[in-house]
C-alpha cells in the first residue's frame, strides 16, 4: 500500500523537474565560435619560450590571471594565491617587478621569458588595476637594472 504513494510522489517529481528543464531557455550567446576560439588563442604566445604580447593586460591574463584570478582577488585551495588587489605590496613597485623576475615562494620567476618592457607592462597593470591606484610606473630601464644578470638578453 505505501508503495503506489511513493510511486506517484516519484513520477510527479520526475515529471516537474522534466517541465521546468524543457522551459528553461538557453542562455544567448554574445559571441561567435570563431571570436571565442580567437580570444583564446590570443592568451597564448607564438614562442614557446618567450611571451609574445606586449600589453599589460594580455600578459596578466596569460601569466598571472590563472592564480591570481580574473579580479585580481587571489584564491585558495590547493596552494595560497595572494591577492594584487588592495595589496599593500603593490606600494612598492621594484618588489612587484622583482617578484615577476625571479619568482616568489610557490610563484615561478618569468625573467627568462619576458623583455624588460613586458615586466614593466604587466608590473604597471596590477599596480594600476584592481582597486590599486600607484601612479608611479617602473620603466623597462629600471627593469633592466633589476634584472638578475643570468637573465640579461
Amino acid at each position: 500500500m505505501i508503495k503506489r504513494p511513493l510511486y506517484a510522489v516519484v513520477a510527479l517529481a520526475l515529471l516537474t523537474t522534466g517541465t521546468l528543464a524543457q522551459e528553461a531557455t538557453p542562455k544567448a550567446r554574445t559571441t561567435s565560435p570563431a571570436e571565442e576560439i580567437e580570444t583564446l588563442l590570443s592568451r597564448f604566445s607564438d614562442d614557446p619560450d618567450h611571451f609574445t604580447q606586449t600589453d599589460g593586460e594580455a600578459l596578466y591574463r596569460t601569466t598571472c590571471q590563472a592564480c591570481h584570478m580574473e579580479d585580481g582577488r587571489g584564491a585558495e585551495g590547493a596552494g595560497a594565491h595572494p591577492p594584487l588587489a588592495g595589496n599593500p605590496k603593490m606600494n612598492s613597485k621594484h618588489f612587484v617587478t622583482g617578484v615577476i623576475l625571479t619568482g616568489y615562494h610557490g610563484m615561478p620567476r618569468f625573467g627568462d621569458m619576458m623583455t624588460d618592457e613586458q615586466v614593466a607592462a604587466v608590473t604597471n597593470y596590477v599596480r594600476s588595476d584592481f582597486d590599486n591606484d600607484y601612479s608611479d610606473p617602473i620603466t623597462p630601464d629600471e627593469v633592466a637594472a633589476l634584472r638578475p644578470p643570468e637573465d640579461e638578453d
